[in-house]
């Protein structure tokens, strides 16, 4: 195999140029997509197929006129004046007209208008409108939003020139996701900004040029930039969530600086001996089958996310495994033709001369080594147990839903209006359940034969104490209100039931599940379906879905190296050191994002009572993936010089010595890249940068400069067996 990767870097070196013309064209192209690819990514919705949920939803949006089955809401504050008294209720009643007024808008409904009491906070200073939306689909949902929010602007200078404590804001489902997918496609972008400055300063240290520095950078860009160009083509074939772009980003950049990092590492020291188009050849040829390697087991750990229910963590996968793809094509072809092309010149423009010498460095880590060769048992101890104790907070976590609104950053508008209505609405107001029920014998729901059994369930459902109280054809207040709760053929209603405004989520989620054990009596069939509902369905599918998405990951690593390495025990080590990385990271996320500990740092506003299930697979499969970087850029060392004189323990220390620069580099610009991600607006997008950040550095430092190196000591020939067919060949 390694005459395979010296052949492509001969190749390359030989026609740079063109090489480099062909990536400075998709480059281009991926720049485009890049700026376009917010526009046809999706905010996924989460939705389950096949799920009771789902079902009634469908049924809910296909067959119902009723225009406020997922409404915005427009929450409007006065501090000077009552909702009754004549300057606000005209103002309110000159809003409802202008919504009305709207292409998007079908249905608006107003205090001053109708008079209900639900619409007003008890001191009349707070009032609400509710729009009905035309559009059913997400994207026409978004854009009447924004529509909606640009018509209240002019209204909202006025209300403000009235009173100008007056507040405006404009909330409700459609509103949450909206803005929960700005902030999620905003997110990489700014987390860009933040890193890419004190990634280049690590490069700067790392290697002491310019030149050398500069190249590893303009390769994660590079590969970030084509990837986006290749999610933008993926998501006119196929639906695709904006967050596959937070990925693009995040991985990208970590892993095309990651490979450029060993590469330009292994060129400086080729380039000591041999003329320039052979040091590629030879840095390809080795290097270069590392990071292929590499490329295929992060690409497993990301592809184990098909495995998952939801479109948002497929697309984490695709998007990661597709930026994985390219780092490696850049890696294998647009680095070495760019090294071709500066040569020696690679070594122009040092930094601070003197300090921070590579010689220093590699003795550093020779006798780290060393000592640990020596001293394995305590080194495994110690190491082991300091990474035992991070993950501990696992222990102590809980997975589920929260309904606390600062799950929401607190500057935005729909998490603005969901404060103003705490006035109006209970905690629990968005988890309200919805009930469908048909008539089974194809006659109208609301016939002589079926009021009986109506009334029955829907007194047998209003009996449980947790029911505050139930909305359904049977008490509207006219006919035109039970037209709402009723289907377009008559067949089918809907019956809304509130729960008491005292139960926690998860009480709610025990009352959906008791609620959808009840049968409907005689000739009718209901089904349990709204938010509650979901959130059962949602964590039944996510935790069926675990064992499917570690076993794949697990497994096929397994079987990749075996075939890298052709060693038994080397394998399940690698997996299990990963393991203990993953431990740490998920337990750094249980203990500021639910302890609260250090919540403070990441600007998280409170603690949560629940972490979301999606947020440790996704955590497993990143982390799984990357921190195999390391694993193989040190075991393919090792293993290089153990070929050489077969010596175990002198191959770990020279090993380690020569690698340990590069993967704690390679470590702090991960961390850094997935540290800017701790600072994004969205809790969701934080968990996962704190969580992937602490894995990293415990893997670049404990794990790969103690527990690795302690094992291979311990483990001494039977490392490599059965071993490679031949000694001299490496595959």
């Amino acid at each position: 195999m390694t005459s395979l990767f010296f052949g492509l870097g001969r190749s390359v070196a030989k026609h740079a140029r063109l090489v480099v013309a062909i990536w400075a064209v998709a480059i281009a192209l991926g720049a485009w997509g890049a700026v376009v690819f917010a526009h046809v990514a999706i905010g996924g919705t989460a939705s389950l197929a096949g799920s009771a949920s789902k079902q009634v939803d469908d049924a809910l949006q296909a067959d119902f006129r009723n225009p406020f089955l997922d409404p915005l809401v427009v929450a409007v504050s006065s501090a000077h004046y009552r909702i009754d008294q004549a300057p606000f209720a005209a103002w309110d009643r000159k809003a409802a007209a202008t919504l009305r007024g709207l292409a998007d808008v079908s249905a608006v409904e107003s205090y001053a208008e109708t008079g209900d009491p639900s619409l007003k906070s008890p001191d009349g200073h707070l009032t609400m409108l509710l729009v009905g939306l035309r559009a059913r689909d997400e994207g026409g949902q978004h854009r009447a939003v924004r529509h909606v929010r640009d018509a209240l602007a002019p209204l909202r200078a006025e209300l403000h020139g009235l009173d100008a404590s007056s507040r405006v804001a404009v909330t409700g489902g459609p509103a949450v996701d909206f803005d929960i997918n700005t902030s999620s496609a905003e997110g990489g972008d700014h987390a860009e900004k933040r890193a890419l400055p004190l990634t280049l300063a690590i490069l700067l240290v790392a290697f002491g040029t310019v030149v050398a520095a500069v190249l590893p950078f303009l390769m994660g860009l590079a590969s970030t930039m084509v990837a986006f160009g290749a999610a933008f083509l993926l998501a006119r074939l196929m639906p695709v969530s904006n967050l596959l772009g937070n990925v693009i980003t995040m991985v990208g950049l970590a892993v095309g600086i990651d490979y450029s990092l060993l590469m330009v590492k292994d060129f400086r020291e080729s380039l000591r001996r041999a003329d320039v188009a052979t040091a590629v050849a030879v840095t390809v040829g080795e290097a270069g089958m590392t990071i292929c390697w590499s490329g295929c087991t992060v690409a497993i750990g990301l592809l184990g996310l098909l495995f998952s229910p939801i479109l948002e963590t497929r697309s984490v996968g695709i998007g990661g495994a597709l930026v994985v793809l390219v780092a490696v094509l850049a890696a294998l072809t647009l680095l070495p033709a760019c090294l071709a092309l500066l040569g020696r010149r690679v070594e122009r423009w040092p930094v601070a001369p003197g300090a921070f010498k590579r010689a220093d460095r590699a003795v550093f880590w020779r006798r780290l080594a060393a000592w640990t060769v020596r001293r394995p048992l305590r080194s495994l101890g110690g190491s082991g147990l300091v990474v035992l104790a991070l993950a501990l907070p696992v222990l102590g976590a809980h997975s589920g839903f929260t309904n606390e609104p600062w799950f929401l950053p607190k500057g935005m508008e729909a998490r603005v209006g969901m404060d103003m209505l705490a006035g109006v609405r209970r905690d629990a107001a968005d988890l309200d359940l919805r009930i469908l029920v048909r008539a089974t014998d194809d006659g109208a729901l609301l016939a002589p034969s079926h009021m009986a059994p109506l009334r029955a369930y829907v007194a047998r459902l209003a009996a449980d104490s947790r029911v505050a109280s139930i909305a359904s054809p049977l008490n509207a207040p006219n006919p035109a209100a039970r037209a709402l709760f009723l289907s377009r053929d008559g067949r089918a209603g809907l019956i809304e039931l509130t729960p008491a405004a005292n139960l926690s989520v998860a009480e709610v989620q025990r009352l959906a599940r008791d609620l959808g054990g009840i049968a409907a009596p005689g000739a009718l069939h209901a089904t349990v379906g709204g938010t509650p509902v979901y959130y059962d369905e949602f964590s039944d599918y996510m935790w069926r879905s675990f064992p499917k998405v570690f076993g794949f990951v697990i497994a096929a690593t397994l079987v990749l190296l075996f075939a890298a390495f052709r060693s038994y025990l080397l394998p399940i080590k690698a997996v299990a050191a990963n393991l203990l990385a993953i431990g740490a990271g998920y337990g750094a996320v249980v203990a500021v994002f639910q302890f609260g500990w250090f919540g403070r740092l990441v600007g998280l506003e409170h603690p949560f009572g629940a972490i979301a299930l999606e947020v440790p697979m996704m955590i497993f499969c990143l982390s799984f993936g990357l921190s195999m970087d390391y694993e193989l850029f040190l075991l393919f060392r090792i293993r290089r010089e153990y070929l050489v004189h077969g010596d175990n323990a002198r191959a770990t220390v020279d090993g380690l010595a020569s690698v340990a620069p590069v993967i704690t580099g390679a470590g702090l610009i991960m961390a850094v890249v997935f540290g800017a991600f701790a600072g994004a607006a969205l809790p969701a997008l934080k968990m996962i940068g704190v969580g992937l950040c602490v894995a990293v550095l415990v893997d670049a430092t404990l794990i790969r400069g103690f527990v690795v190196p302690a094992f291979m000591s311990i483990a001494g020939r039977w490392n490599w067996y059965p071993g490679p067919r031949s000694r001299d060949r490496l595959q």
